[in-house]
Parts: structure tokens; sequence; C-alpha cells
């Protein structure tokens, strides 16, 4: 990774992650710890990643909720675009899994309905988020065990939303997203629609299953291979039906959010919460 550069006035503390879009780094502002987004120097100058940093500054500026990081300032250095966000402390739901896997024992039960009643509930505050020209259509848009943390104390939080939409985003800022596989809806894999309200609620459920499981969904495959598969037939139904740790209503409710056709699938994020309250 590119040695990370902070922003003018700001002290460069230790870098905290790489992803497909971003370099994350924790930096400080006098006694103020702070997270600071930059493109990776692949996409810097690239019309997919400016748009995906505007989408992430746009989203946090819009949705003011208690999971999600607090937008500070978004700019522009030498060095491309950058974003400051309130720090969230947490490990992402891959680390909690690789964690327990560590332990030679699957995440508990009891962690894992945990979270599926907090984010759920979230999801559906998020996607019924209104401002005072109604509701804003907020969609995550590539929700993954990697862009949720579980806090110190139990808190679920929603992270990484440079694949977010809402009412009104700049068409200019959009790109082809197909999500993290295998998480994605497969219509969203297979490219036939983009990433929404719908597609988060999949997504999440699939979160959810490889939460329960502690294993990948799929096996090891490339990329290539995952994309044709969820595409072709999404996640096989008995992840969901037999994922261990939910009750049977709630094991019911995964599986009607992970069926393949969009159509006869449970696409509500309030309807998906109600299974867990």
């Amino acid at each position: 990774m590119a040695t990370f550069v902070a922003p003018e006035g700001l002290r460069f503390e230790r870098v905290l992650g790489k992803g497909t879009m971003f370099q994350v780094a924790l930096v400080s502002e006098g006694d103020r710890t702070l997270v600071c987004k930059r493109l990776t120097p692949r996409l810097r100058a690239s019309r997919e990643g400016l748009g995906a940093i505007v989408r992430e500054a746009k989203a946090l500026a819009l949705l003011r909720h208690s999971a999600l990081p607090g937008l500070l300032r978004a700019g522009r250095d030498g060095h491309g675009p950058f974003v400051l966000e309130t720090f969230v402390e947490g490990r992402s739901l891959e680390a909690v899994v690789l964690a327990w896997r560590a332990r030679g024992r699957a995440v508990p039960p009891l962690l894992v309905r945990h979270v599926a009643r907090e984010s759920t509930a979230i999801l559906a505050e998020l996607h019924g988020a209104s401002d005072a020209h109604g509701s804003m259509e907020f969609s995550h848009g590539d929700v993954a065990p990697d862009q949720l943390l579980l806090g110190p104390a139990g808190e679920v939080r929603f992270v990484d939303l440079g694949a977010a939409r809402f009412r009104g985003i700049d068409l200019s800022v959009l790109a082809a997203d197909r999500g993290t596989l295998p998480y994605a809806a497969p219509e969203v894999a297979r490219g036939e629609v983009a990433p929404d309200a719908a597609a988060d609620v999949y997504a999440l459920a699939a979160t959810l299953v490889f939460l329960a499981h502690g294993a990948p969904l799929l096996g090891e495959l490339d990329a290539p291979v995952l994309l044709a598969r969820i595409g072709e037939a999404g996640l096989p139904a008995p992840l969901a039906e037999q994922a261990p740790g939910f009750t049977p209503d709630e094991r019911r409710a995964l599986a009607a959010a992970l069926r393949f056709d969009r159509a006869e699938r449970v696409t509500l994020a309030s309807e998906l919460a109600r299974a867990f309250v």
C-alpha cells in the first residue's frame, strides 16, 4: 500500500485498511481521533472513484444516524480528494467471525441474534429516512460483513457508503455497482438492477447467514465463478433454512429474504426486522 498522507493540519496515526475503493486511516487533530478516507491510487483520477467518494460524503451529510459515521469535512489536496469522518470503534463482522474461528468456535447464537435484531432495525430506519421533501429513498448499496461493525458495547454500525443511492443523487456520480459477492442479490450480480433498498435486504440477510455459519457461504470460489453462481442460482436455500442459532421463524424470514426470484422475496427491511423483535 502506498504511504497514506494525512490532510494538512492533521497527524497520521495508522492505516485501518484498504478496500477496492478507499484507503482508510486514523488521523488526529489535537486529542481528537478521526477517520480519513482517500481513494486508492488506481482510482484517484477515475470517474468511478470520484463518484464513490462524493456519494460517501453526501450520504453521510444527508443521513445523520447514530449507526453511521458522522461527516466532518470533505476536501481535496495534492494527494487527491478525501473525507474526514468520526471514528467508529468496532470490529467488522468478517473480523468477528475470523476471531471466533481462530478459537475453534462459532459465533455464539446470542451474539448472532443480537446483531440480527440490531442490524435489521437500523436498516429499516435508514430506508425509512425522510427530509422536508419526503422519503430520501436511501439504499446503502453494498451491505456485507466488512461494512457492518460490532462495537465494544454491542453497538451495530454501518460503514462504507461509497455505493449509496438516495433521492436527487447526481447521475454523474453513479457507477455500475454490483455489491460484494456472494452477498449481492442475483439481479444485481447480473447487472440487471442497480443496488437498491430491496437489494440491501437480501445482502443483510446473506450477511447474517454468514455470521451464523461462521464460514464462507459458497466456499473459496474465485470471483468469476462466484459471480456466475450468484447470478444463475443465488445462495442455496438450506444455508438460511439451517442457519444455526436462529429460531425456526427467524430462519423462515431469512430464507424469504434470500429467495432467488425477486418477485417472491421479502424486500422490506421493516418486514425482515419484525422477525427478530
